[in-house]
């Protein structure tokens, strides 16, 4: 292990993959619906709601549904563009 002298500082290494925690509370029907389908593709119920975010959040159309149902103020209203194959939110 290497020694730091007294004026050194060890910065930490900030993870690129680094995850943020988010837990939403489901219905007893969606719960059940959720642990079928993890079940079914051997994944945890974490890991598959976390698939499908990524993948409603990467459809344009899903992202257009939710704007007209629940967007309220136009100033908020995002912009979508493609680019290179990947969707960025402006």
């Amino acid at each position: 292990m290497k020694k730091k002298t007294t004026n050194q500082v060890e910065e930490r290494k900030v993870r690129s993959d680094k995850k943020t925690r988010v837990n939403p509370s489901l219905d007893a029907n969606t719960h059940e619906k959720l642990k079928k389908l993890a079940i079914s593709c051997d994944m945890t119920k974490t890991q598959l709601a976390a698939e499908i975010l990524k993948m409603a959040l990467n459809n344009e159309s899903v992202i257009d549904w939710y704007q007209k149902k629940y967007n309220k103020d136009d100033s908020y209203r995002i912009i979508l563009a493609r680019i290179n194959g990947e969707l960025h939110y402006s």
